[in-house]
């Protein structure tokens, strides 16, 4: 049970990092209309892509960051997303879709 409250805590923790980060890179790069727009939007709608991308911008001009860091800080499940799409893709290039005219039924 302690666990659980602990792990939970850090997990909210995190969540509020992050959204802190990404008003913060929204505000510095893109301006203090941006910032509160991304809010609204993640408390009304819960659309967080405005608020990633402040993460980005936020991890990049604030912290220093290189990009690729940013881009992991800021959408985390890219890691476990992107080998699926890379094996999807080079399994399009190497079996592709026949191109063979459709049957045609006799009537």
């Amino acid at each position: 049970m302690v666990l659980a409250v602990v792990a939970l805590t850090a997990f909210a923790g995190w969540r509020l990092a992050r959204a802190a980060l990404g008003v913060a890179g929204l505000w510095l790069d893109a301006g203090p209309l941006w910032a509160v727009l991304a809010v609204v939007a993640l408390a009304l709608f819960r659309f967080s892509i405005p608020l990633r991308i402040g993460v980005l911008l936020g991890s990049i001009s604030l912290l220093g960051w290189p990009w690729y860091l940013g881009l992991i800080l800021a959408a985390p499940r890219l890691l476990l997303v992107l080998p699926g799409y890379v094996s999807a893709l080079l399994a399009h290039i190497r079996h592709p879709r026949p191109n063979w005219p459709s049957v045609q039924p006799h009537g």
